[in-house]
């Protein structure tokens, strides 16, 4: 294990940046002859990791990410999706030392084959611009070699902000938010997802930096600029979400389970589950966690008046809800802005629009298009976002076998 200099924390001799606080963790990088990290602590800070110069021709394929961006018109659409993908030829002569009558398996029991998704926002039916914004950004690595050396990693960041606070005040917010947490979140992504620590200085960097623009126009009550956030961020099987607001995430899971037909005997079937897997901040909440009953809060007038949001206060007054888990199945994650939930517009509708997806009987973007149509069909008197994201989990069943030339 490492030791961050920083924060003190151990981490994994691997990791090049501490997964909890994200500072620089000094260290030597060689590659051995599989072709994996060989680590060594050492006394000074070292620059990133130059495959470049240590394994000679490199192939590099890159478009770079892009993200929405709130227009003065209408209406915005969601851009082309991020793609980078590295290929790397291995010469044999970097595997002299290979023994030709050794042979490493590397197995795998569950690993992330692909992501597919789609985002997008609409003004809606009532109002006349947008305050909501959103950005999507996926990336892959693939290492190849001639030596039948593989490595694949998956990684997306997934950000929807529902902004508020009058004119020109909700879509500047929106977009501050977007851009700060996309800025901060790509230097040190190489190892794994950042941890809680870091998270929350991501989070909380971005709420200054609407609050400093609210306290320098001497923005006062309504007109003080904030936002809502929801964020996903994916690094192969692992998951992190965060949010602060009313914005939601939700999952659709379609599991398989086994149904006794007799004493000797049994059938597969499958449970598909819809889960909100974030619980809104607001004063409805709040007064159920205080033991008033449901009948009663939801009298109140302010029930649904945000607790928390992203710009009207100082840091120190915000804490998001960050959780982080694994995945284990075919999952279909929805961001969206309440302008799409509202009136339970998912809890009623997710088997025929969200469950086509899980189960690819629907693209991801004709599905998000649906779901935009229907929002605007039952609520529309909101903006609405959303993002789909689709991670198919699969099952290695293949072996990878390194051999010599």
């Amino acid at each position: 294990m490492n030791i961050c200099p920083s924060c003190k924390a151990e981490n994994p001799d691997c990791y090049q940046f501490c997964q909890f606080c994200g500072a620089k963790i000094p260290m030597d990088i060689s590659l051995n002859i599989l072709g994996e990290e060989s680590i060594k602590p050492s006394s000074t800070p070292t620059s990133p990791l130059n495959l470049e110069s240590m394994l000679g021709e490199i192939k590099i394929q890159v478009e770079d990410f892009t993200s929405s961006h709130v227009a003065n018109d209408s209406k915005k659409l969601s851009e082309d999706l991020a793609l980078e993908e590295l290929n790397l030829e291995l010469d044999s002569e970097d595997f002299l030392d290979f023994n030709p009558a050794s042979t490493i398996l590397i197995t795998s029991p569950m690993y992330l084959q692909d992501i597919t998704y789609a985002g997008k926002t609409d003004v809606g039916m009532q109002r006349n611009r947008n305050e909501d914004d959103f950005v999507t950004i996926f990336q892959t690595r693939s290492i190849n070699g001639k030596s039948q050396i593989y490595d694949r990693s998956r990684r997306g960041l997934f950000v929807l902000c529902d902004g508020m606070g009058g004119h020109e005040g909700g879509e500047v917010a929106s977009a501050i938010a977007v851009n700060s947490i996309c800025d901060q979140f790509r230097p040190f992504w190489v190892d794994t997802l950042p941890g809680e620590k870091k998270l929350y200085e991501i989070i909380e960097t971005a709420n200054q930096a609407i609050f400093v623009k609210n306290e320098s126009e001497q923005r006062q009550f309504l007109r003080r600029m904030g936002t809502t956030l929801v964020m996903l961020a994916i690094h192969d099987l692992e998951v992190v979400i965060a949010h602060v607001g009313d914005s939601r995430i939700y999952k659709v899971t379609n599991s398989l389970s086994f149904q006794a037909k007799n004493l000797e005997s049994s059938s597969e079937i499958t449970l598909p589950k819809l889960e909100q897997i974030t619980r809104d901040h607001e004063v409805l909440n709040q007064l159920l966690d205080l033991g008033i009953d449901l009948e009663s809060a939801l009298a109140r007038p302010d029930a649904h008046q945000l607790t928390q949001a992203l710009g009207p206060n100082a840091s120190n007054r915000i804490d998001p809800t960050i959780e982080f888990f694994s995945l284990t199945e075919p999952t279909l994650f929805l961001l969206c802005s309440d302008g799409l939930c509202d009136n339970d517009v998912i809890e009623q509708n997710w088997q025929t629009h969200l469950l086509p997806i899980l189960n690819k009987a629907v693209d991801p973007q004709t599905g998000l298009d649906n779901l935009i149509e229907l929002g605007n069909n039952v609520n529309g008197h909101d903006n609405l976002t959303a993002i789909l994201v689709l991670c198919d989990i699969a099952d290695r069943s293949q072996k990878t076998t390194y051999s010599s030339i």
